[in-house]
């Protein structure tokens, strides 16, 4: 571990998230080590490099608590400890209420009275799902050739590629609504996740095809938090392999591609296992739609 940041709860003392640098990346350790957002910890990082004291403000503990930046002990605190740790000595800091007016943070030292108002909004996201790399997976619109979707307790269909769209069973018209269902898998996130609990797919499952032998399979099911979500995908070397011999003489060796395929699909499954996955509401309209909704849909 080379490096250690962790965000405590408005009250309690307890750590809400811990973002952990390991190996050369940053974990969200409430969320069994998935990789954490780097660009959102640059940033925040940033913010705290770049925070300025705008004006000094009670060293009087008795009413640190109308800023926020109380003992975070207390059952009742409403400010935040950032605590770092790695680097050079361990630092914490409370992070309180925002100025109504200018913005910046009330801020103090853990352990010294002396509170400040910063130029910066140092107040950190109190949900671990907030700091999660979000990327699942990313099979563009592009190399999509099939969509198959089978509810739960109804009658599958497909979707086809059809004149630069997708249409229901091969209708001869392509479908808006069939096109963005079968685009889901292209830069499919996620908003949060949690260990696979076994829970059956109550919605429908829904396959999404390419044309060089990737199949995605993405089975669905609702709760009161959203659409949920269980991942696997699988590759057929043969139509992988003739798909890459068509390429133009430039082109990488087909056995290159397969292995670097075989490479990226790899790493996707190690992440989908033994996971559930809460999907973006955006994406995750697209999983639950019946075959009626495609029926005469513009």
């Amino acid at each position: 571990m080379r490096g250690c940041g962790a965000c405590s709860p408005r009250a309690g003392d307890a750590a809400l998230v811990t973002l952990v640098r390991k190996d050369g990346r940053w974990e969200v350790l409430e969320r069994a080590g998935w990789p954490a957002n780097e660009r959102e910890i640059s940033r925040a990082l940033f913010r705290l490099g770049e925070a300025r004291r705008v004006e000094a403000k009670t060293d009087n503990p008795a009413l640190h608590a109308r800023l926020g930046v109380e003992d975070i002990a207390k059952p009742d605190a409403k400010g935040a400890e950032l605590r770092f740790i790695g680097g050079g000595e361990p630092m914490a800091l409370v992070v309180g209420s925002n100025h109504p007016v200018l913005g910046g943070s009330y801020a103090r030292l853990a352990g010294d009275p002396q509170v400040w108002l910063l130029d910066e909004d140092l107040a950190p996201a109190r949900d671990p799902a907030a700091w999660l790399d979000r990327r699942l997976a990313d099979l563009p619109l592009a190399r999509i050739e099939r969509v198959r979707v089978s509810p739960a307790g109804g009658r599958a269909f497909s979707l086809v590629r059809r004149d630069g769209g997708f249409t229901l069973d091969g209708a001869v018209r392509a479908s808006d609504a069939a096109t963005a269902t079968a685009g889901t898998a292209e830069q499919l996130a996620l908003d949060d996740f949690a260990a696979d609990d076994g829970t059956p797919a109550a919605v429908q499952t829904t396959v999404f095809e390419s044309v060089d032998g990737v199949s995605l399979t993405v089975a669905s099911w609702q709760d009161e938090r959203g659409v949920w979500a269980r991942l696997s995908v699988a590759l057929d070397d043969d139509v992988a392999l003739a798909w890459f011999a068509k390429a133009d003489e430039n082109a990488d060796p087909p056995q290159q591609r397969l292995a670097a395929l075989e490479s990226q699909l790899a790493e996707w499954q190690e992440d989908f296992s033994g996971r559930r996955f809460l999907l973006p509401p955006h994406k995750a309209a697209n999983l639950v739609k019946s075959r009626d909704e495609y029926l005469g849909a513009p």
